[in-house]
Parts: structure tokens; sequence; C-alpha cells
């Protein structure tokens, strides 16, 4: 498919100021936040009763925002709403309205866990058009997460094969039968984050959340949080190793839901991946480094052409040396390196849809698709 692009050239002076935004997006700045109230609506207070799931607790934040971003939470095999209510009430706290749902049996299946959270999607989307609600018309229905807990950390997963207006997924100690699970199960494009218990007995990680991770497809941005020392339970508290489950479940949403990318690099290169608290810590997160430093940089001129592009741009400079260039995704993934010289021209076919930069010698050029 051929993707169209335009190009606005940035400075390195004017892309600092706009990245320079991103320097109070730190480990530190994330765990020392003020806490919103927030307060929460049952089915009795007129909140949908969806057919796949049963009851439902909707929290939300009472901060005045006018956009809010939402994720679903769904138990385990055998358990309540109740076992997920922290994770509801800290991501209430930190901006997110979070529903969580009941299942219709205790012992129902992952897959019927998935149709679950599909379903309580449909119950937020109309929240939003319920007049009497207190977040009637507040929410951004096209920005819907999911998670869960233990089978329904698993049915997380499988809901995001089954529904691709999913934009990420939240597994907490994921559990699916391992002896039937297969990467085609797994192929999903939503971004997944998986916090998972060193010494989980239930699920234990060489054959859960590890093979989450592996079975993620690579084009799928993901992230392995195992708590060092943890059990099957210990992810179902936010505060688990220093606030850091919840700080990266925090940042994840901020990224996937608010599209804020200024959280890449905390999350694929700031001291979150090196915390004592993390037994293990992997990410296929590249970010791109756009730093505001001031760096002594070539007076290039550039130009890129055609414009709108097809499949390829031409690229002309007033410097005669072969230079480097990477191009980005928005979230810092890197989609392209290598060298170029004036004249050369870049290829861009099999690239998504979407905004990249292009960084030639410090030097920072959005890429906006028409």
């Amino acid at each position: 498919m051929k993707i169209k692009l335009t190009f606005l050239i940035l400075t390195l002076a004017s892309s600092s100021i706009a990245f320079s935004q991103c320097n109070s997006i730190t480990v530190q700045n994330v765990t020392n936040y003020s806490p919103s109230s927030y307060g929460s609506l049952i089915e009795s207070d007129g909140l949908r009763n969806g057919p796949g799931y049963t009851d439902a607790t909707l929290y939300f934040p009472m901060n005045g925002n006018s956009n809010f971003k939402s994720i679903v939470l769904v138990p385990g095999f055998q358990a309540t709403q109740s076992s997920i209510t922290n994770w509801a009430k800290y991501l209430a706290s930190r901006g997110f309205i979070c529903l969580t749902i009941g299942t219709n049996s205790l012992f129902d299946n992952p897959y019927l866990r998935a149709a679950a959270l599909i379903d309580g999607m449909e119950t937020i989307r109309q929240e939003n058009n319920r007049m009497s609600s207190p977040v009637y018309q507040k929410i951004d229905t096209g920005n819907i997460a999911v998670g869960g807990w233990s089978m329904g950390g698993g049915g997380a997963q499988l809901a995001a094969k089954l529904e691709p207006r999913i934009k990420a997924v939240l597994a907490i100690a994921p559990w699916l039968n391992q002896g039937t699970l297969s990467a085609s199960d797994l192929n999903h494009t939503s971004p997944v984050l998986i916090i998972s218990g060193q010494i989980d007995p239930v699920a234990p990680p060489i054959f859960h959340s590890d093979m989450h991770y592996n079975y993620t497809p690579n084009t799928t941005h993901k992230l392995l949080f195992e708590i060092l020392g943890g059990d099957h339970y210990t992810p179902l508290e936010p505060s688990t190793g220093n606030g850091d489950a919840g700080n990266i479940a925090y940042a994840w949403l901020q990224m996937y839901l608010n599209t804020d990318d200024c959280y890449c690099r905390m999350l694929g290169l700031d001291s979150l991946n090196q915390n004592a608290t993390a037994s293990k810590y992997l990410t296929n997160l590249v970010c791109a480094p756009l730093s505001t430093t001031t760096i002594a940089k070539l007076d290039l001129n550039v130009r890129l052409f055609p414009n709108p592009v097809s499949d390829e741009f031409l690229i002309q400079f007033s410097n005669q040396n072969q230079l480097e260039y990477s191009i980005h995704t928005i979230s810092g993934q890197q989609m392209k390196y290598g060298k170029v010289r004036s004249g050369d021209k870049i290829k861009i076919e099999g690239f998504a849809n979407g905004t990249y930069f292009l960084i030639l010698e410090q030097q920072v050029f959005k890429l906006l698709k028409n």
C-alpha cells in the first residue's frame, strides 16, 4: 500500500521547544504525583448491565477532565470484581476511567472473559451517551484499553485479537492454557504490558508471561515487567515494587491512550528497566534520541521532495559528505537507519500509516501523513 507523507522541517532549536516538554517525564516525577479524587457508579445508578458479564463498577476521576481515556478490567478464575478493585481505584486516581466487571460464571474460560471485556467496552461507550451520567460526553470512546488478572489477563490478550479497536492491553499475571496456546492466538497489534511475578506457582512465567511476551508479534509494542520475588497475587497491588508496577502501567496507558510518546524514554531507556524490584524487564520499545541538548549543527538547508511522497522521497542538502539518518515512529521505534548523500532517494514502501520523525545530523524533520 502506498503512503503519502507531507514534510514539516524543524530545526534543532525549534524541536527543542517541542521536546523539552518530555524533560518532566521521569521516574521520579511520575512517582511523586498528586492523586485525583474519584467517584464510582454501579448498575443501580444507571450503568449498563451487559449480557457478556455480571455486575460492573465504573470508577471515574473527578478532576474536571472532559476527554477521559478508559480501561476495562476483568478478574481471574473463581475471582470477583473485588480482586481488581485496587487497580481500578489506582488508575482512577491517576486520571483514567476504569470499569471493573464480573464474569457470568466464576468458572468462565479466557475466551468468555475476552468477550466480557469487549462487552464492557460497549458499556463505556453507552455511558458516554447517558445524559444523567456524571461522565456524560466526557469519555474519549475511541481510546479504550482492556486488561485483567490471571485468566482475565489471558482474556485481555485474546480480546485484542478479536477487537482491533482495543488501544492497549494490561495483562496482570496472565494465564492461558500453555498446552494449546499458539503464536496465532496472540497475533494482534494492540500494545501489551505484562506484569508478572517471578515465583508465580499458578501461572509460572516460563509457561505463561514469558510465552505471552514471546508469542506477541515483534511488530507489536510489548513490555514484560517481572516482579522480583512476586507470586500470582503480588501484581494485584499497583504499589508493588516501590510503586513501579503502577508507574509502568500509568506510563503505558499515557503512551497509548493519550498518545504521549514522551513516556517511551521512561519505559524503554530510563531507570525502571534497571530497578532492583524487577527480576526481568523486557521490551521491544526503541525510542528516538530526541535530545534537547544544544549541539553545534551543520547548516544543511535540507529539501525533501516530492511533496507529498509516495514510495520514496529525494533528499537534498548543502553538504557533500555522506550523512547518517534514521526514521522513527512517533512512539520512538526505529523503522530505518542508513547513510545518505545529497540527491539520494530514501524508500519508505511498506511503512504503516502514521507519523514519523526523520533525524539527520541532530536535526529533526516531522513526517506527517496526509
